[in-house]
């Protein structure tokens, strides 16, 4: 009886054993199943947003005129299989877009021959966009570019272009200059003797031209001239006077007294008319006789003028014209 009853007892716990295993296995399994899904759903997740990341980036880049970059981000997004297919069809079409509106260029240097050089670096800016050239068009996003072609000897070529959008194929060159030859020196050649120079010509004198008479004797000539004329004048009134005078000697009316006044006056102006006549008669005659023909004309600065100072002076039969002159 005893061995019967022990045998049942282990086989019930065997059995209970069991399925207390089955229902832990259970709940792993349930665990694993919801971690892996919940593993999924988050990468899932994460490259939804990084499409969607691309997707906008890429469009800002393209208005910012950054086509290069646009490019990039668009084919990132429509080459991912775990984007959505709508935003994988929407970045293909903005990527065909992009690179109908990038320009590309053919970048060209030429020797002093004409040849091609290869091995050149060329930056725009300060990016490397071409470590050796081959021919082939290269990308570049439109705008201004400042392109440097650095030779594998060290020199530098530069210019300065306008890419636009949309341009293709466009070719960029540039030509090595040749240098310029180094001058040799060459000696002067000698130089020809040289003959003594002629000794200078003794100096001429001056020649003598003749030379006109002194302004002061024409001067002279004028006052003798308008000298003899106040004298003949008023010689010739004072007689008239002294002759209506004479036929009313001597009891003339008192309508003549102013006469003789008048006499006195006329006599006095003709005195002095023809002292003025006899002295400047004498200096003309003196300076036109002391005037040489041959004489050397002397500049105008040096020539000698005749200063006059006239008085008059108090005759006993009258008064008189004094004139005196100097040279300077």
């Amino acid at each position: 009886m005893r061995s019967a009853s022990t045998r049942d007892g282990a086989a019930s716990y065997r059995l209970n054993a069991s399925s207390r295993f089955r229902r832990q296995a259970s709940r792993v399994m349930a665990l694993a199943v919801a971690w892996t899904s919940w593993l999924t759903c988050e990468n899932a997740s994460a490259d939804t947003q990084a499409c969607v990341t691309s997707h906008a980036s890429g469009q800002r880049e393209a208005k910012a005129g950054r086509l290069r970059l646009a490019g990039q981000l668009f084919t990132a997004c429509g080459s991912d299989s775990a984007c959505p297919e709508q935003l994988r069809a929407e970045c293909t079409e903005l990527l065909e877009k992009t690179r109908a509106a990038t320009p590309t260029v053919i970048l060209s240097v030429l020797d002093e021959r004409g040849g091609d050089v290869s091995a050149v670096k060329v930056f725009s800016t300060d990016e490397l966009i071409a470590d050796g050239l081959d021919g082939r068009a290269l990308a570049l996003d439109p705008g201004k570019h400042r392109l440097r072609f650095v030779l594998p000897w060290g020199d530098v070529l530069s210019s300065d272009v306008l890419i636009r959008e949309g341009e293709q194929n466009r070719l960029i060159q540039v030509r090595i200059e040749p240098k310029a030859p180094k001058e040799q020196a060459v000696a002067p050649p000698p130089k020809a003797p040289t003959a003594p120079a002629p000794a200078p010509a003794p100096a001429q004198p001056p020649a003598l031209q003749p030379a006109s008479p002194p302004v002061a004797a024409w001067v002279a000539t004028g006052v003798a001239v308008a000298g003899a004329g106040v004298f003949g004048t008023f010689a010739f009134l004072g007689s008239r006077q002294k002759a209506d005078l004479d036929a009313c000697a001597p009891s003339c009316p008192r309508s003549l007294e102013g006469t003789r006044d008048k006499l006195k006056t006329s006599y006095l102006i003709a005195d002095i008319g023809l002292g003025a006549a006899a002295v400047s008669s004498v200096l003309a005659i003196y300076l036109f006789a002391s005037h040489h023909p041959s004489q050397e004309a002397k500049p105008t600065a040096q020539r000698s003028w005749l200063h006059w100072n006239a008085g008059v002076a108090a005759l006993p039969s009258g008064a008189g014209l004094a004139l005196s002159g100097d040279f300077r």
